[in-house]
């Protein structure tokens, strides 16, 4: 169970009973400082129901091969995870943290208890697929995209929720290995992509970190992508 405070910082997905929501309080856990073990931990990504509270991380979806075939963002605020009942062997999702995150965790196996006596579970359930639906079927557009607008779009997603200062240069700490396994892209290819945009100054690599030095001149090199669905251009605060 979390304390009050932590508790308050909670936004709901959808409206629901106070009898249900101080139920899901009482099995909520606080996760913090976690090691990158952690995250590769199944438990996180596939059985349960997590809140952002602090932090940015990328869930991706792979084939059993490994082959990353689809990747969203999330950040503070945002809700991710699985509610299925049925364990499988295979675990199609990974996360790849970006910024240090701080989670409030719902176990699966405590939902499903609550589920066998309150139907309004699967009301919360649904609302948290619902959220993230924009981001899957965008990124599975992007997924049809030339190379170069496929590292542009994910660089512009990350930066749409990593908040930074007005005038301040957007920038995150992600290695080059990094973005290729969130996009599936070979890492040379991802080099390739990033040192083409770093010609162009729209980008400039330091020691492991990306700074975006021209968030306008990166959106234009989606001008004629099909972002009708959700257009990160948009939601970058600047």
């Amino acid at each position: 169970m979390i304390d009050s405070k932590l508790a308050s910082k909670l936004h709901w997905a959808t409206e629901l009973s106070s009898d249900l929501t101080n139920k899901l309080l009482s099995i909520a856990q606080f996760k913090n400082k976690m090691k990158p073990s952690d995250l590769d931990d199944s438990s996180i990504a596939h059985q349960g129901i997590s809140f952002i509270l602090e932090g940015t991380v990328t869930i991706c979806m792979q084939t059993p091969n490994l082959k990353t075939v689809n990747n969203i963002v999330m950040g503070q605020g945002d809700w991710f995870g699985s509610y299925d009942i049925e364990s499988a062997s295979y675990t199609p999702f990974f996360l790849n943290e970006i910024v240090p995150l701080s989670l409030i965790h719902f176990k699966n196996s405590d939902m499903q208890l609550l589920a066998k006596d309150n139907v309004e579970m699967y009301k919360w359930f649904h609302s948290h697929s619902f959220a993230a639906k924009a981001k899957w079927l965008q990124s599975q557009l992007m997924m049809s995209e030339n190379i170069l607008s496929r590292v542009v779009y994910l660089l512009l997603e990350l930066a749409a929720h990593i908040p930074f200062l007005i005038g301040e240069t957007p920038r995150f700490f992600v290695s080059q290995q990094q973005l290729s396994r969130i996009t599936g892209i070979a890492r040379q290819r991802v080099n390739e992509s990033i040192k083409q945009l770093e010609r162009e100054h729209l980008v400039h690599l330091d020691r492991g970190c990306i700074y975006l030095n021209d968030i306008s001149g990166l959106g234009n090199k989606l001008a004629n992508v099909d972002l009708s669905i959700r257009d990160p251009r948009k939601l970058i605060h600047r």
